[in-house]
């Protein structure tokens, strides 16, 4: 059997068995049971809109976008989540970042983007969005759009997109529009 020990994988099945519980089986057969090697693993999985994973990333989304910024329950929750693609950074058993993709006949949106406030500036997001654009690349969608707030546009930018029309307010915070085409 060949041993490999990735640093995050793109799971874009729907199973049900816990992510951790997969490395830590896969770590004993490699000779480890070190159980810290196998915490250490990130995943990024499509969270179905009825599974646990996509109901952690909704709490997360609660603590950054309603506790920490201050967004209203209806504007955060908007009703387009069962018609998204909802994407989760796994780290031990619990969702450290999320966000949702909508596939408009124009292009695939890119929305509701939060990571764990303690685990910001580590990678997580850019692993993530990174993970976001392949997925939507394999699904044949080129053109892409998101709505950045202001202090974000740095962060998109490094992935090739750019902020087109006037800056406005999206739930009372600064938002420019950006697309990658």
């Amino acid at each position: 059997m060949r041993c490999w020990r990735p640093v995050f994988s793109i799971l874009v099945n729907t199973a049900f068995r816990k992510p951790s519980s997969l490395w830590r089986h896969r770590a004993s057969r490699c000779g480890s049971t070190d159980k810290a090697m196998a915490d250490l693993l990130e995943q990024q999985i499509i969270a179905p809109y009825d599974s646990d994973w996509y109901r952690q990333g909704c709490d997360l989304r609660r603590v950054v976008f309603m506790e920490e910024q201050g967004v209203s329950l209806a504007d955060e929750f908007d009703g387009k989540d069962p018609d998204a693609t909802h994407i989760v950074t796994v780290q031990n058993d619990e969702v450290v970042g999320v966000l949702r993709v909508l596939w408009l006949p124009e292009h695939a949106k890119i929305g509701r983007f939060a990571v764990r406030k303690d685990l910001r500036n580590e990678g997580i997001g850019s692993r993530l969005f990174h993970t976001a654009l392949s997925f939507i690349d394999r699904k044949g969608v080129e053109r892409v759009m998101l709505e950045a707030q202001i202090d974000r546009i740095e962060f998109y930018e490094n992935f090739g997109f750019e902020a087109y029309g006037d800056e406005y307010l999206d739930a009372g915070i600064l938002h420019r529009a950006m697309k990658n085409y």
